[in-house]
């Protein structure tokens, strides 16, 4: 049997967790029908089962928003939106729509779709800088004829979904001290001897209110053994996939001679241990990883690159929900 009026999406990010939040909004009581779960009144919190798939929470919000909270293993999850597909509750538009979504509001607190799914966004959006851009997302598209920019979109999407920063560099410059600065703590080993970090370190990193995904690289050297070569290859394939590049060197070293160019065509040149003298090339950074010095223009410039302040900053809307 097939409940058009009732849809299920998940709230919560795709992956493994403890607990998972699938969405029912429309006609909640068919739905609830459909899936022998029982009824359930508006306020009402209980432990069902879940169509034999799991035991778990079942909340109603409003007449016609209700959550299922089962366990959050990818399995759990994938079949229970299974059994919903099966019993006739469709996926809530998984393709998208051309313009703002409409339907009825996932929270009872939504004034619109649009504020439904900037909630539902702020529950997995990285970037603390993504919170006040989705509370304001119900007005801008309330204004007639809002549309979004499909560019723009795809930068400020890395407030929700953290961009790719990777470095790279020769050996012993100083990447490795600069990722640990850049964190706060000790993320990746640090030594005088070339070679010491022999494969990729990833950290997500909090760059004044936006989020990323850095990688730190092993040293790009002439003479490095196989084992070196190998964990060198390894971290050229992430680059090759960056969001923006930190390609480093200091006063003792010029820029790294790259063996094949990485595809990311937005980077800058950081001049590293700037403490010991100027670097011979032209650089959009001077760093000293160990006093500080550089650091807070460094984080302003990645975050400049990545998702700049006018983007931020600007009053057209903003399509967050693809």
């Amino acid at each position: 049997m097939n409940y058009q009026g009732a849809t299920w999406t998940l709230a919560t990010p795709p992956g493994a967790g403890a607990v998972a939040i699938v969405q029912l909004h429309g006609d909640i009581d068919a739905a609830l029908a459909a899936c022998g779960i029982g009824a359930v009144t508006v306020g009402g919190v209980k432990l069902r089962d879940l169509m034999g798939v799991d035991r778990g929470i079942v909340a109603r919000f409003a007449r016609d928003m209700c959550q299922l909270m089962p366990h959050g293993g990818v399995a759990v999850v994938r079949a229970l939106v299974a059994e919903l597909t099966r019993r006739g509750i469709a996926e809530q538009d998984p393709a998208g729509t051309a313009g703002p979504p409409s339907g009825p509001p996932m929270y009872p607190e939504a004034r619109s779709e649009i504020d439904a799914r900037a909630f539902a966004a702020l529950s997995r959006a990285a970037s603390p800088l993504a919170v006040d851009l989705l509370l304001a997302q119900h007005e801008l598209w309330s204004r007639p004829g809002a549309a979004s920019d499909p560019q723009r979109d795809r930068i400020l999407n890395r407030l929700i979904d953290p961009p790719l920063v990777v470095a790279l560099g020769a050996s012993n410059i100083g990447k490795s001290t600069l990722v640990n600065a850049l964190a706060g703590r000790s993320v990746s080993i640090v030594a005088d001897e070339p070679g010491t970090t022999r494969d990729h370190v990833g950290v997500m990193l909090d760059l004044a209110g936006l989020v990323v995904r850095y990688v730190d690289t092993p040293g790009l050297r002439e003479g490095a053994g196989a084992i070196e070569q190998e964990a060198v290859a390894g971290a050229l394939e992430v680059a090759s996939h960056a969001d923006l590049l930190v390609v480093c060197g200091d006063s003792a070293s010029d820029l790294p001679a790259l063996p094949s160019e990485p595809a990311a065509t937005n980077r800058i040149v950081v001049a590293l241990r700037a403490d010991l003298g100027r670097a011979k090339f032209a650089a959009d950074a001077r760093v000293s990883a160990l006093s500080g010095d550089g650091i807070a223009e460094l984080v302003k410039l990645v975050g400049e690159r990545l998702v700049p302040r006018s983007e931020r900053e600007s009053t057209v809307p903003w399509r967050f929900w693809e």
